[in-house]
């Protein structure tokens, strides 16, 4: 089950992240056919307040996927959250920020929530038509693998790509063969 929008980690706003999870949760409960897991695709850097200042909007979510996990914890559902490929430290685009009282980019504060739960994932937007080469996928998907590979997260990492009609078209496999 995979759902998501900007707001979902703001005040007054968790309730439709958490009215999905207790669907899905339930549907499982009373039917054969059973959802494996819940993905969360939530895009807190598209309010206006991230632009201004993007530490509180970015905890805030962080404090979601952390509640979710909590929340998940008397099913076997498996727990997925979509990212940018510029939540990491070495981007420098985003200030590490405390939660828990550990300062950390936000892949590392997601690496540490989603590592609890079994089978969990983060999906990274690496969205390009091309692999190799200067901001190719593989590329700013790197600092992402290297702080999961260095801290020896159990979570498994997915490089997502685009299929959909969206601009730019260097991004998206739409109208390719």
């Amino acid at each position: 089950a995979e759902a998501g929008w900007k707001n979902w980690a703001e005040p007054d706003h968790t309730y439709k992240a958490f009215a999905i999870v207790n669907f899905v949760k339930n549907f499982n409960d009373t039917h054969q056919n059973k959802f494996r897991g819940v993905q969360y695709d939530v895009e807190p850097y598209l309010l206006d307040e991230y632009l201004v200042d993007p530490a509180p909007v970015l905890q805030r979510f962080v404090e979601l996927v952390d509640k979710t996990e909590i929340f998940l914890a008397d099913s076997d559902l498996r727990f997925s959250v979509v990212i940018p490929d510029f939540y990491d430290e070495k981007d420098k685009m985003l200030p590490k920020f405390s939660y828990t009282k550990k300062k950390k980019s936000v892949v590392e504060h997601l690496l540490n929530i989603l590592d609890r739960r079994n089978q969990s994932s983060l999906i990274i937007m690496s969205y390009r038509t091309f692999a190799d080469g200067h901001d190719g996928s593989i590329e700013i998907s790197q600092n992402e693998m290297q702080t999961a590979n260095r801290g020896r997260y159990n979570t498994k990492i997915i490089i997502a790509q685009e299929t959909g009609d969206v601009p730019p078209p260097y991004i998206t496999f739409h109208r390719t063969s």
